[in-house]
């Protein structure tokens, strides 16, 4: 088994470019931001900018990429089968990152929330796949990942309702929802 071992300038870099990006986030909409507002802010140079990012674009999805899905990523690493608990689990990892973007992006929140939603149903996706498979490993692959994709569409759809819709905490949203779903419609 082979390790990569990543460069600490370049861990460095990349951090210093997404902190920059995200605080010019908050201040200005997503189409005037500029790489140059980027490298200024990050006190780098554009050579460098594009040494790690395409485009502006580019470190946007990289940014939600270390944040949302690393945090569903490694709260899902724990997690072995496909029930109520991780249901729960993630359904509160992804309202409180919409609140999180929210907040952080007002200016932004449309933009944002396009990339974010498009990013955390593949990444649903996928998680939702393996663990089906691991379940049910005879069954067919293309209805297991039709299952995957119900679920992850589903959760994510049920997490923009409870944002624009409820009052409730998260938590208390998905316990008065959840046991009804497990208990009498999957039967």
């Amino acid at each position: 088994m082979t390790t990569t071992h990543v460069d600490p300038r370049i861990t460095r870099t990349k951090k210093l470019l997404m902190d920059a990006f995200r605080e010019i986030a908050k201040e200005k909409k997503i189409h005037t931001i500029t790489v140059k507002d980027i490298t200024d802010r990050a006190t780098v140079n554009r050579a460098t900018f594009y040494a790690h990012f395409y485009d502006k674009y580019d470190i946007m999805d990289y940014t939600l990429s270390q944040t949302i899905l690393k945090n569903l990523n490694d709260t899902l690493d724990i997690v072995s089968e496909l029930n109520a608990q991780t249901l729960c689990t993630i359904f509160i990892k992804i309202t409180r990152y919409i609140n999180e973007t929210h907040n952080e992006c007002q200016l932004n929140s449309d933009a944002y929330g396009e990339v974010v939603e498009k990013r955390i149903k593949e990444e649903l996706e996928d998680i939702f796949l393996t663990l089906l498979v691991q379940e049910h490993p005879n069954e067919d692959r293309e209805a297991l990942a039709t299952s995957a994709r119900f679920l992850a569409w589903g959760l994510y759809g049920i997490a923009k309702h409870w944002f624009h819709t409820s009052d409730l905490p998260a938590r208390a949203y998905i316990d008065k929802a959840l046991p009804l779903l497990m208990t009498q419609i999957l039967k």
